[in-house]
């Protein structure tokens, strides 16, 4: 059985007040355009002025969401690993722009380079000047799962205190927009991004970005939150997500009354519910469910912001009322369970403990 990994440091850059310091998801922000996009930070912090002239969006808000992850731990990093279902969209989208208007003559490689996945690990590992094992996984919408899943063997093998950098990121343009909706994944309604869940007997979700970075240790000190299991589940049916709910719960140990609170990943999509529902539907009138994606918007490592939102949650015991879908909170929050379905079919369950 696998060892828990201590969450020393979270941060994020969403479509929500999610980073630095004051409310949790204060003041909330909404859209009805059909995607959302991040809340802008002061990247100058982490990124010199010559350098952020020349970066993409995704680059600057994941960088300084993993710097500031790092600066909240205390730590240099042993380990980044990321995930990420894209990459750098914008830059790609300007290199092949380009290569079409010059006709595939004096191209600047500027955007090429920064389109690549592992863009993001290696200037993380320049501005740490981290030498150690880093990776990036880009595996649609289990991405992000499968940079926990490699930070938890990372842990796991280690005979001394390791701190790995881990995280998820992914950007949304105009263009990826238009594609995506080409093949249903966006509502055809305009509708107001907080009342997503309201439209769940219609096709299709609204689109979104963000980048979410933590420090998971094999040490328990200083952290208030852990995760004790992880699993992924491809293309999952209703009896398969339910079987593998039960034997994470009798693994650890647990049976469902345990369980304080569910946070889904409904994102609104008629196609998904049934098994959001079997997921949700499993504990009765004993734990409070809640989501997220009405928050952030749908992408491949949206989960990255469900990890935050949940590790607060743990953390400060305190669930932001915007996320309640059923149910009454407790008031003491041990246990959460992450409950998370992708657009493209796969699934994924982490279970989190307080450390208090």
């Amino acid at each position: 059985m696998s060892k828990a990994m201590y969450i020393k440091a979270a941060s994020c850059i969403s479509p929500q007040h999610s980073y630095g310091e004051g409310p949790m998801l204060e003041p909330l922000m909404s859209s009805d355009t059909g995607m959302l996009h991040v809340v802008e930070q002061d990247y100058r912090k982490y990124i010199s002025p010559v350098a952020i002239r020349r970066m993409s969006r995704l680059l600057k808000m994941s960088i300084t969401a993993g710097m500031q992850c790092l600066a909240d731990a205390g730590v240099q990093p042993d380990a980044i690993i990321t995930g990420t279902g894209r990459g750098s969209v914008s830059d790609m989208e300007h290199f092949l722009s380009d290569m079409i208007t010059l006709k595939e003559e004096a191209l600047n490689p500027t955007y090429f380079i920064q389109s690549t996945y592992n863009s993001v690990n290696g200037w993380l590992a320049l501005q740490t000047k981290c030498t150690k094992y880093n990776e990036t996984f880009v595996h649609r919408g289990l991405s992000f799962e499968l940079a926990l899943l490699d930070a938890q063997l990372t842990l796991n093998e280690a005979n001394d205190t390791q701190n790995i950098l881990a995280g998820g990121f992914d950007e949304m343009t105009d263009y990826y927009h238009v594609v995506k909706g080409k093949i249903g994944y966006w509502k055809k309604e305009q509708i107001d991004s907080l009342e997503l869940l309201q439209h769940g007997n219609t096709d299709g979700t609204i689109g979104g970005e963000g980048a979410s970075f933590f420090v998971l240790s094999n040490d328990k000190g200083n952290a208030r939150a852990a995760i004790a299991a992880l699993k992924v589940l491809h293309k999952p049916g209703v009896a398969e997500m339910q079987n593998a709910i039960n034997e994470m719960l009798e693994q650890n140990g647990l049976v469902a009354n345990d369980i304080d609170v569910v946070l889904s990943g409904m994102n609104g999509d008629a196609k998904q519910k049934k098994l959001f529902e079997a997921g949700t539907g499993m504990f009765g009138d004993g734990a409070t469910v809640c989501a997220y994606k009405h928050l952030c918007g749908d992408f491949d490592t949206a989960s990255g912001f469900g990890l935050w939102l949940a590790n607060k949650i743990v953390s400060e015991q305190n669930i932001p009322t915007v996320t309640i879908q059923s149910g009454v909170r407790s008031d003491a929050i041990d246990k959460l369970l992450m409950v998370n379905h992708t657009i493209t079919g796969d699934a994924s369950l982490i279970l989190l403990n307080s450390c208090k």
